[in-house]
């Protein structure tokens, strides 16, 4: 490839061509030489910048957006849209279907309108709101909310239980993610790399775990544990929606169907289960430099941040199972790579004493067919 960010600036050019001019010419700024290869100079950056973005947007590891849409489509594949949340609400009197509220959470606030009713009961009617505004914004809110909407004797407006998880839309790494993982085995008939393909295209997951028949309760079962696409437990709607798709039961029961009703063939029980988040606490004793004082507190929220990231990076790979006979999964929480992460920041000079949960040395999650733990960031305690 081309690089382009070296000797294809403005100057680099103006440079170029001014050498090529004898000296003997008078070839300083303003002069007719000057004045008439800039502009070229000018036009021929951006020429290399369109250039640039062209060569970009013709790989898969560099693209981004529809250009990276266009290339993993090759492949049959398609960046899952964003979704809207449905939420209960909670009414003293029958609201006209399509009523407007609007959450009470500052910059956030987001509209909600009205479907149909769930139940009314002793004067309190409950009905399926769905968000106007897709993604995870329409899960984060609840509580009270304000109508749009004028309606007679309304007093009480709730906004409560999530029926269906917003989901943003599919980030360029976790499409580009998918994309790769194609090349590594092919999806066929019910092996892993087709439950975690079809499952990972659902909005709203962002991670998956398989356990097969020897790992799980036998032959003809599997258990596939998920997780959200920001990489923590899910509810119970997110995981009755996969459910679904790959397995569902049969009418009336409870239990998946072995009759082969969703992606899973005949013959197999596939269990949809969340994540159990793991609450990862951090106790340290910190060396700032000579000129900091209280750094355990003009410093925490950068200190935090970044063992937040680094928290983040092995939740990301909490899917990524060990590639062996045996599926396995291994998720650990190494105190030196908590470490790095805080002495990234420039203003702490050493770390001693670092406890994971209580404990020095690293944290290995519990990951079976019975527990699957997803590593999220909970206290953080700076000694100096």
């Amino acid at each position: 490839m081309i690089n382009f960010e070296n000797g294809y600036t403005y100057s680099d050019i103006l440079s170029g061509m001014l050498e090529q001019v004898d000296n003997s010419l008078d070839k300083r700024e303003g002069s007719l030489i000057y004045t008439a290869l800039a502009p070229v100079a000018w036009y021929l950056e951006g020429l290399a910048l369109a250039l640039a973005n062209i060569q970009g947007g013709s790989s898969v590891l560099t693209a981004e957006g529809t250009d990276l849409d266009y290339l993993v489509a090759n492949r049959g594949l398609t960046r899952t849209a964003a979704t809207y949340a449905v939420r209960q609400g909670t009414f003293n009197v029958a609201i006209p279907d399509g009523s407007e509220f609007r959450t009470v959470n500052g910059a956030d606030s987001v509209l909600f309108r009205s479907g149909d009713l769930i139940s009314s009961s002793g004067g309190v009617y409950v009905y399926a709101m769905t968000c106007e505004t897709a993604g995870e914004i329409g899960n984060a809110y609840s509580g009270t909310i304000l109508p749009v909407t004028s309606i007679a004797g309304l007093q009480t407006a709730v906004l409560g239980t999530i029926i269906t998880v917003g989901a943003d839309a599919e980030t360029d790494a976790a499409l580009r993610a998918r994309y790769i993982e194609t090349f590594t085995a092919a999806p066929y008939g019910g092996n892993i790399t087709e439950y975690r393909q079809e499952i990972l295209k659902v909005p709203g997951v962002g991670g998956v775990q398989v356990y097969p028949a020897e790992s799980y309760n036998g032959g003809g079962t599997v258990l596939c544990s998920i997780c959200s696409d920001d990489f923590t437990a899910v509810d119970n709607s997110l995981v009755s929606v996969v459910q679904d798709i790959i397995c569902p039961p049969n009418d009336g029961q409870h239990t998946p169907s072995i009759n082969g009703y969703g992606i899973a063939p005949v013959g197999a029980a596939v269990d949809i289960v969340s994540a159990t988040n793991k609450t990862i606490n951090i106790s340290f004793t910190a060396t700032f430099a000579a000129n900091v004082s209280n750094g355990n507190v003009a410093y925490a929220d950068e200190i935090r941040d970044a063992i937040g990231a680094y928290i983040a990076d092995v939740a990301e790979s909490w899917g990524n199972a060990l590639r062996s006979r045996a599926i396995s999964y291994n998720v650990t929480i190494y105190a030196a790579r908590v470490i790095a992460a805080i002495l990234s920041v420039p203003e702490v000079i050493n770390v001693s004493n670092l406890t994971i949960n209580g404990a020095s040395g690293d944290l290995a999650l519990t990951e079976t067919s019975a527990l699957q733990e997803i590593p999220v960031l909970g206290e953080v305690v700076i000694n100096v």
